[in-house]
């Protein structure tokens, strides 16, 4: 398939190959950082029948859930039957340190052991606390926990977060401190509350107080996003039950997505791997998923995408929560290009708005960057680094008093501007004299400068904002950094694919490690490895020549997947898949899941006196037996038929359970796993 002409994200597609139909539709949708996509397909069939692709609205994400379903001229909405949407919100919000300011409580952990390890980083709290309390590992109370000591800590800090999330030692064993500490922190403080033990059962406490943590930070992300899908699928008249995508790519009510947000990191990866896998019918491949904000990496394994029991992971930040095995990289085609030391380029890791993008949307900027031509004196990097608010905001509401950050928001509200230009209407000789830490902290300026969608405008793979701005602003970005315009957008595309290059094959290393103690680095270390490396990509040193081949083809997803997927599988030597629908297939994904859930009992003995009992805890129950036997029946006849109840309650049709017992040192834990097809509604 040619990929060398230009890819245009707002086309609707349309599938006039009717055949015979059934008369159930499905929608899926999936609400990225900078597009919003969605398709209609014949349930059936599973046949698209119309896709479209917009820009998410991030000002008010409903604009953009309203347009892409409006592209898809549904005559009929009572035909929809149900509704699956992904996404990559959650996972941006933690990519880009954007996600809500949490307050967390951790009860009965060692704050010496903590400290001496440097492992306050891995909580990513705004702040933290240490109180007594806590269990040992046979669930037994080591001492009473401080509520006291939690209400006044909570007093003094419930004006600096958005949200608290509460751990405690050994809570999987016996939650009694996590509850009543939030019914303390309940009484004093009308926040979400958001505890460690209903999240995860792992015993490693410092990830299951950072996935709290995580969760507590993304309550408010997700229920406005849902609120939002909502809004937009009852203004279209559309009454079918609504689906969440899971980070293992399994389906959720939109009821429990609101209050387990941290369960859709990896929400769009994971339905990109799932629709990829839809429409390619490959049984064994890598999937690269290139958006705007992050590149995702997937493996598909015998028809399945591959699934991670260690819990997701997203960029540094290790987490408790089960997710399809999938690596994610903070480079896409928003992502901000700049310069180190010796004019070396970088991108990434934080997305920004393309300047053609804002240029094509605000005239005003396209005048001010094509006027660059005539500037006397120097380019600074302020010419191209634009500030806006995605909505005008009110200072005093938000509580801004200091003079100069006040100006700053007055200046902004009448529309993007350049740094320079404010720089010199607020009469300041430097960025920071502006004050704006507070604004960036809250999330609300966004920032434009130049991106990897501004040079495939430049060299005419891209061609839908203004051509003309990307061109001056690279000639500009060429130009302060002493490079040769003429090779500088081919070198920075080429770095971008030798980013994705590194990263599939550190993930497919990865893939046949068997424990933690032969785990390769995150990424290729040492002047060695980094050589080794660059050969087997540039091929370049006249006397070696060093060879990484992937021995599985390489399914590109993503609307410029044709540009950059195709040259990582052409480095790789791999047959290269650009599946018809590649540009929504995320959306689809996000209809093409199972709907799951898992229960879990741990079983552990208890010793006292010279006696033995056999405890069996499941969610906040604990029961007590005699014998190991008897124990070990109630477990798995309990979690069986809470998990089939549960599915069922959930939306899920016909369900199948399944069941494992894993040995995990002096317990086990017999987890049941219920599937079955979303259940449809009747009709509307």
């Amino acid at each position: 398939m040619k990929t060398e002409k230009r890819f245009a994200p707002h086309a609707v597609r349309r599938d006039d190959r009717r055949g015979k139909e059934s008369s159930d539709y499905v929608v899926g949708i999936d609400t990225g950082g900078t597009y919003t996509d969605g398709v209609l397909m014949d349930y059936r069939s599973r046949r698209v029948l119309a896709s479209g692709k917009t820009l998410t609205t991030r000002e008010d994400l409903s604009h953009g859930v309203i347009e892409v379903l409006k592209s898809l001229h549904i005559k009929n909405p009572a035909r929809v039957k149900l509704v699956g949407i992904s996404s990559t919100l959650a996972t941006n919000s933690i990519a880009e340190g954007k996600a809500r300011k949490v307050g967390l409580i951790l009860i009965g952990y060692d704050r010496d052991l903590v400290e001496s390890f440097g492992l306050e980083d891995k909580f990513t709290a705004a702040c933290h606390g240490f109180f007594a309390g806590g269990h040992n590992s046979q669930g037994e109370e080591r001492q009473p926990p401080d509520l006291e000591g939690i209400e006044q800590w909570v007093c003094e800090n419930k004006d600096k977060v958005d949200a608290f999330a509460i751990s405690g030692y050994f809570s999987p064993l016996d939650p009694s401190h996590e509850d009543a500490a939030f019914e303390r922190v309940s009484k004093v403080c009308d926040l979400p509350v958001v505890l460690g033990h209903q999240l995860s059962t792992r015993l490693d406490s410092i990830v299951r107080a950072a996935t709290a943590s995580l969760n507590a930070s993304l309550v408010a992300v997700m229920q406005e996003f849902i609120e939002a899908v909502k809004a937009s699928l009852a203004e279209l008249d559309i009454k079918a039950p609504l689906m969440i995508v899971k980070g293992d790519g399994s389906l959720m009510p939109y009821t429990e997505a609101v209050k387990k947000p941290v369960e859709t990191i990896l929400s769009g990866p994971a339905a990109s791997a799932i629709g990829g896998l839809f429409f390619s019918r490959e049984g064994n491949a890598l999937m690269i998923d290139v958006g705007g904000t992050t590149t995702d990496i997937a493996f598909i394994k015998d028809g399945q995408i591959s699934v991670s029991d260690e819990g997701a992971r997203v960029g540094q930040i290790e987490t408790a929560v089960k997710a399809a095995r999938i690596r994610t990289a903070c480079v896409g085609c928003d992502s901000r290009i700049s310069f180190g030391q010796g004019a070396k380029p970088q991108v990434g890791p934080e997305r920004v708005v393309p300047l053609s993008r804002l240029a094509w949307q605000h005239p005003r900027v396209h005048e001010e960057i094509m006027a660059l031509k005539r500037k006397k004196g120097y380019w600074v990097p302020g010419d191209i680094h634009y500030w806006m608010f995605p909505k005008t905001i009110d200072a005093g509401e938000m509580g801004i008093t200091d003079h100069r950050a006040v100006q700053l928001v007055g200046a902004l509200n009448r529309g993007p501007a350049s740094i320079s230009s404010l720089i010199k209407e607020l009469d300041v000789s430097h960025v920071v004299q502006l004050n704006a830490d507070e604004l960036f902290r809250s999330g609300i300026i966004e920032e434009s400068t130049i991106t990897p969608s501004d040079l495939l405008h430049v060299n005419g793979k891209m061609d839908i904002w203004d051509v003309d701005v990307a061109r001056q602003a690279t000639v500009c970005a060429c130009e302060m950094a002493g490079r040769d315009s003429k090779t500088f957008v081919d070198d920075i595309l080429e770095h971008i694919v030798s980013m994705m290059v590194e990263e599939a094959i550190v993930f497919l290393a990865g893939q046949a490690e068997r424990n933690i103690h032969e785990r390769l680095p995150e990424t290729v270390d040492g002047r060695w490895g980094r050589w080794l490396l660059a050969e087997s990509i540039t091929r370049k040193n006249p006397y070696l020549s060093v060879e990484i081949s992937s021995r599985f083809p390489i399914i590109g997803i993503g609307a410029p997947a044709g540009i950059f997927v195709k040259k990582v599988a052409e480095t790789l030597r791999a047959p290269f898949i650009l599946p018809a629908h590649a540009h929504v297939a995320n959306a689809a994904g996000a209809v093409a899941g199972s709907v799951v859930i898992e229960k879990e009992a741990i079983l552990y003995t208890r010793e006292r006196q010279n006696s033995l009992s056999y405890v069996v805890q499941i969610d906040d129950e604990r029961t007590k037996f005699a014998e190991y036997d008897i124990a070990l029946a109630y477990a798995r006849k309990t979690v069986t038929d809470m998990a089939r109840q549960s599915v069922l309650h959930a939306g899920a049709a016909d369900p199948v359970a399944t069941l494992r017992i894993k040995t995990e040192g002096a317990l086990e834990r017999i987890q049941a796993r219920a599937a079955g097809n979303p259940k449809l509604s009747e009709d509307n």
